[in-house]
């Protein structure tokens, strides 16, 4: 996969024509997608053999908002969804870094997949107590059947989205939840059709 995502690099650095080099840029994206899956499989495997470590130090919620956001701009550029962004700055959780952004990319990146175009992404916090930070990814997106809730979270469920010609694996959310507990979280779910 290195030498895919290598070789395309290079190949976008030449002097191409535009139908050659929308074609690199097509192997570039697709094989960073397929090493995106192949990290999130490996890191289902990790936590499944307890071999995942995850890091408890103060992380800037603010900054690592901002970062997942930028990852996932173009996703929101492309269906013309608005962003409220209402993280607070100065205000630290503790947690890992590196797995805070990974569980917020796939929430946002979920909230801009199955969203209307020309929604809503919004990200906001609250504290509920001196103990606790909730951190909260909505959209205007079309909502879960209450029936459909409880295979949410299982690994490769896309309660039916996988004949919508939406892409996805149906691994985010299951790694997803399996990251916030093991750094002392929870995440859940609240949804209403349309």
């Amino acid at each position: 996969m290195n030498a895919i995502l290598g070789f395309s690099q290079l190949l976008q650095m030449q002097a191409l024509p535009a139908q050659q080099l929308d074609a690199v840029n097509e192997i570039r994206s697709a094989g960073q997608h397929l090493l995106s899956l192949i990290d999130d499989l490996l890191d289902l495997t990790r936590i499944e053999a307890g071999k995942l470590a995850v890091v408890a130090v103060p992380v800037d919620l603010a900054a690592v908002v901002d970062e997942a956001l930028r990852i996932v701009q173009p996703m929101l550029a492309v269906n013309r969804l608005r962003l409220v962004n209402g993280a607070p700055a100065g205000l630290a959780v503790q947690g890992d870094p590196v797995r805070l952004r990974q569980v917020l990319v796939n929430l946002l990146s979920n909230a801009a997949k199955y969203n209307r175009e020309g929604g809503e992404v919004a990200v906001d916090v609250t504290q509920p107590d001196r103990q606790r930070v909730r951190l909260r990814v909505s959209d205007t997106g079309v909502g879960i059947a209450p029936e459909r809730m409880g295979r949410l979270f299982q690994t490769f469920e896309r309660l039916g989205a996988e004949h919508s010609g939406v892409e996805g694996s149906g691994i985010g959310l299951a790694l997803s939840q399996q990251l916030a507990e093991l750094m002392g979280g929870t995440l859940g779910v609240a949804s209403r059709l349309g």
